[in-house]
């Protein structure tokens, strides 16, 4: 049986203060329906069937009364984990990771109980039936929600999460579609960073650059912290590689780093351009998550 989750549309923090919505911690891991009968089979958003790469979920038919079809995102600690953990095939590395970078099941939503549809029910009375379907175990539970958007926004942010979801709680689950009536409001960041190279471009942007190689500096040193690609307009490039190649020089890193696409050439790292980006997590080596470049400073 082949599930297509809801999605959500894109909102703002203005949609922080709406009545009669309900608010959850927007997670950064894998979306999971759950299937669970006499055995449980897990299908990421795709349709594929991803049971087997998490071990400590396969009992979770267990952990609920009754068949149900569940909705929820796996996440580990940090986004770090569940890469970690989606992409590995082999059985015994998939032992070994989940030793290495636990996951969790967070559950926000029910589609079946015992066969029958609860989708055209309000999202607040499916709430309700999930909860009392559903015990929490030591790898899953319900997602735990506030009606105060703003006070719960606030916590994601203090903590360097992603941001939250906002969801009409009168609303039915719209299986497969974008609806309005969940909205996903994210954690944005502005800050400025050196430009430190360009990468070769493909496609469209073969004859300029595909992104800019940025730095920040820490404790005296410059250090990699990811490249960005997007949000440059297309009368922007050629200029863009014009002015960098006239500071074209050594890499400035202490330590070249791994970029993964080619280096077109290294530059002088003396003209810094704001990165709107999500918050990075809290490791030495962590990288700009969804950055999107704004402006030359």
């Amino acid at each position: 049986m082949l599930i297509k989750p809801m999605l959500a549309e894109t909102g703002s923090q203005k949609d922080l203060d709406r009545t009669d919505w309900l608010y959850e911690e927007k997670l950064d891991g894998v979306r999971c329906i759950a299937i669970l009968s006499d055995e449980t089979e897990l299908q990421a958003r795709s349709g594929s069937i991803i049971t087997r790469k998490f071990p400590e979920l396969i009992e979770l038919h267990r952990q609920v009364k009754k068949p149900c079809i569940l909705d929820g995102e796996i996440a580990g600690k940090d986004f770090n984990a569940i890469q970690h953990r989606i992409h590995v095939e082999d059985p015994f590395k998939i032992r070994v990771a989940r030793t290495q970078f636990p996951i969790f099941y967070y559950v926000f939503d029910i589609l079946y109980l015992d066969d029958e549809s609860v989708k055209q029910q309000a999202l607040l009375y499916r709430k309700e039936i999930l909860s009392n379907t559903l015990a929490p175990g030591p790898d899953a539970k319900p997602l735990e929600w506030s009606l105060s958007g703003e006070e719960l926004f606030a916590e994601m942010k203090g903590r360097g999460l992603e941001g939250l979801m906002a969801k009409d709680i009168a609303g039915f689950y719209d299986e497969g579609k974008r609806s309005p009536r969940w909205l996903k409001v994210k954690n944005f960041i502005e800050r400025n960073f050196f430009i430190c190279g360009v990468t070769e471009g493909e496609n469209d942007r073969s004859d300029t650059f595909g992104s800019l190689v940025l730095g920040k500096m820490v404790e005296g040193k410059l250090v990699y912290v990811g490249n960005v690609g997007s949000g440059f307009r297309q009368d922007q490039l050629r200029p863009m590689l014009t002015l960098l190649s006239r500071r074209e020089g050594e890499c400035p890193f202490e330590i070249k780093p791994d970029i993964g696409k080619g280096v077109k050439f290294w530059t002088h790292p003396d003209i810094r351009c704001e990165v709107r980006y999500l918050d990075m997590p809290s490791m030495p080596d962590a990288k700009l998550r969804f950055p999107v470049f704004r402006k030359v400073m």
